[in-house]
């Protein structure tokens, strides 16, 4: 054994044997507080009758507390526009949408299609554009694609060009420039 091994397991001893001896003061210290305790006695509660006036009194207090709490509710909700469950979730777009704020949501959701899309092809690997024949064909991921072509079910090859491709997802396009 190791003196460093050795100083370790002296030291895990010591913190055991400290955590035992507390353990035990908790446990016997608790023990006699318990026993010190007088059991409560609970007293039976007086019924006292109310006027139905007062019951109504009440009730439309209540009420009255009630609308207002709603008012201040729906007035901090509109304030608050834009805010989900979850803010740093980049992807979710608020269902919640007011006259003078839907251009501004129309715009976020643009940028999220764009986002989404920069981030799906970012997969692919654009190798090299070529042309052959007047007619530009570019190598992605080691398979060829002409101009009109779909690179998946979604995104579709609108343009190549020598040094840019443009892919279009929807009404979103992105431009991807190739090479240097």
């Amino acid at each position: 054994m190791t003196p460093r091994l050795r100083n370790l397991l002296i030291g895990l001893g010591i913190s055991v044997a400290i955590m035992i001896v507390d353990q035990g003061s908790k446990s016997s210290g608790s023990s006699n507080s318990n026993s010190a305790r007088k059991a409560k006695i609970q007293k039976p509660k007086k019924v006292v009758a109310q006027n139905t006036n007062a019951k109504s009194n009440s009730l439309s207090s209540i009420k009255s507390q009630s609308k207002i709490s709603n008012r201040r509710k729906s007035s901090l909700s509109s304030q608050l526009v834009g805010w989900q469950r979850n803010p740093f979730n980049s992807v979710a777009v608020s269902s919640e949408a007011n006259i003078e704020g839907a251009s501004v949501n129309t715009e976020k959701e643009k940028d999220i299609e764009k986002s989404i899309l920069l981030k799906n092809l970012e997969r692919y690997n654009v190798e090299i554009v070529a042309e052959f024949n007047n007619e530009k064909i570019v190598l992605i991921d080691s398979r060829r694609f002409r101009q009109g072509e779909y690179l998946n079910d979604d995104i579709l090859i609108d343009r190549i060009e020598n040094d840019q491709i443009t892919f279009r997802n929807g009404s979103t396009t992105v431009t991807r420039n190739v090479g240097n």
